[in-house]
Parts: C-alpha cells; sequence; structure tokens
C-alpha cells in the first residue's frame, strides 16, 4: 500500500504540534484559546447515545465533517515527542491525512455531492487529542472487544463531541486513532461504524454481545506502519469509506458474492477493491453504498446487498 501517485498533494504547513503542555486540552501547548469556542472542546461533554444519533456520528455524505484524530499508545507501541521521532512521523501523517481528505472531496464531487472534511488541527487546534489504551490494538481489536470498548471511552472522556461541531459547525464527526505502531508490524488499520445495515460490525457484535448500550462514536485505527512502509492516503481514505458502511470489494461477504469479486478484479478500480492499484476510483458500486447515487446497475446485476443510505 504504497502507491500515492494518483493523489494531491497537501498544501499544508509542515509543522506539528508539541505533545506536552496544557493536558486539559487534550495535545496542544497553548498560551491562549483558538477560538471562542475550543476552550469548551478541551473537555470532555460525555458518552453519546444511539438515541442522540440513530445512524452514527458520520453516515450522509454532506456538508462539513469533522475528522479527529487521537494520537495514542497502546500496550505494544507509543509516541515519543522527547527524544524520539514522534513529531516527525506526526507531521508525515498529517500529510498523507490531507491528501486522503483531498482525494475523498475531489472523488465525491463528481457524483455532484458538496462535501468538506476539516481535518487539519494545524488551523483547528480542537482536532488533535491524545489518549492510551491498555489494550494491543494490533492483537483484540479484530477480535477482541476490550480495544474497542476502551475507544469509545478514550472519545467520551477526551473529546467534546458537542463544542467541537459547534466550533466548526460540522454536520458530522469521526474520529482517527493514529498509533505508532512497530516498523515491522503486521497488524492492519482497520475501521469501526455503528447501526449497520445488512453486516453488523465487530462494535455492533460486541456491545450487543455483552447486552450493553453502544456509543455512537464511529473511529478508524490507523496502524501508521505495516510492514516496514508508513501509511499511504489511500489507506485511510480506504478506512474511512467503510465508516459509512462502505464494504470491501476484494473479498466475499453477506453484502458481496464471490462471483462479484472475481469479476471486480478484473475490470474495476475501485478503491473499495485495492487502494494500492493505480488509478483508484470510487466507482459506482462504492458510490451506491456511500449513498452518492439511488441506484448501480452493477449491484443490481450481481445481485449485491443493499445499502443502508
Amino acid at each position: 500500500m504504497d502507491e500515492d501517485a494518483d493523489y494531491p498533494e497537501s498544501d499544508t504547513a509542515q509543522e506539528s504540534g508539541s505533545a506536552e503542555g496544557d493536558e486539559e486540552y487534550g495535545f496542544w501547548e497553548t498560551e491562549e484559546t483558538p477560538s471562542d469556542d475550543s476552550e469548551t472542546a478541551s473537555s470532555s461533554s460525555g458518552e453519546w447515545t444511539l438515541a442522540d444519533y440513530p445512524m452514527g456520528t458520520v453516515k450522509e455524505v454532506e456538508g462539513k465533517i469533522a475528522v479527529v484524530t487521537i494520537v495514542a499508545d497502546d500496550a505494544s507501541s507509543s509516541w515519543d515527542f522527547e527524544t524520539g521521532d514522534g513529531a516527525d512521523k506526526l507531521a508525515k501523517y498529517h500529510d498523507r491525512l490531507g491528501d486522503a481528505m483531498s482525494w475523498l472531496e475531489k472523488n465525491i464531487a463528481e457524483y455532484g455531492r458538496d462535501v468538506h472534511f476539516i481535518w487539519d488541527w494545524e488551523e483547528h487546534q480542537e482536532l488533535l487529542y491524545d489518549g492510551a489504551f491498555s489494550t494491543d490494538l494490533g492483537s483484540t481489536i479484530n477480535k477482541e472487544k476490550e480495544g474497542i470498548f476502551e475507544a469509545d471511552e478514550i472519545i467520551a472522556s477526551r473529546v467534546n463531541s458537542d463544542a467541537v461541531k459547534k466550533s466548526l459547525q460540522a454536520d458530522g464527526i469521526v474520529y482517527l486513532f493514529a498509533l505508532n505502531s512497530n516498523p515491522n508490524s503486521t497488524n492492519v488499520s482497520c475501521s469501526f461504524d455503528v447501526g449497520s445495515g445488512p453486516e453488523r460490525s465487530m462494535k455492533d457484535y460486541w456491545y450487543m454481545m455483552e447486552g450493553k448500550e453502544e456509543p455512537p462514536y464511529e473511529f478508524l485505527v490507523l496502524m501508521l506502519n505495516h510492514r516496514n512502509e508508513f501509511i499511504t492516503s489511500s489507506t485511510i481514505a480506504h478506512e474511512f469509506i467503510h465508516t459509512l458502511s462502505v464494504p470491501d470489494l476484494y473479498a466475499a461477504s453477506d453484502t458481496v458474492p464471490q462471483e462479484f469479486v472475481d469479476y471486480a478484479w478484473d475490470n474495476l478500480t475501485d478503491i473499495m477493491q485495492d487502494d494500492n492499484e493505480p488509478g483508484v476510483k470510487i466507482t459506482e458500486v462504492t458510490a451506491y453504498y456511500m449513498g452518492l447515487v439511488d441506484h448501480s446497475d452493477l449491484v443490481d446485476q450481481w445481485g449485491l446487498g443493499p445499502s443502508t443510505h
């Protein structure tokens, strides 16, 4: 996943924030409040519920969507901003994230939909926080409930989501956990949405099994290092699209039959099929599952599952 040639380059600054400083704000060392609302955004507002957001924190691809990054440690990885390369890694991730958001806006616009992802914490400091997991996310996030529950708890305790949305006048919000995973790690990035239609996510499953009320937070767990490669913009875009209840197109599932997977490998160049392929785009199939179009001939032809939009 090292192909970024087809992504627009970010024109944002290269600076990164300080990990030391105002702990109540989450990440930044600031002498004065960045905006009238961001002081409120520096503390938790408590948990949201599915009654507040029955479709999750970001479901419709429209308007302004706030993209919150949480720089996180876990049991097997950590960030070092004093003696290590934490600042350089964060700056590199900043640029890759910017490229991914630009690519998404451009490709979504081709379907006549106007959306703006507000992601740049250098312009909006209420978009960057820190946090820590007690679990090893690489070994548990796809298999066990502990990491999922902890992610929701970190969001609820560290981010005042109401204030962030108000400050940025955002219609939706999604959360990205950025882990400085070991360079040779084989753990993959993943994403979790809620209120899934045809297929329940692992997040939905564990809350149901435990009989707990599921928070509506939709989030990505990004392993910034994987097999000695740094995360690409295409991988970030791929995982981000999953928060909109969009299935993978490279493997069979209840929504996508194997026959279509075989067809897609030879006939499509879709971001949800192979994010390493040059020239990837949002094809009509992914656009249908994102809610950008109401109908897809290919979905009907191959008997794919319905969209949640």
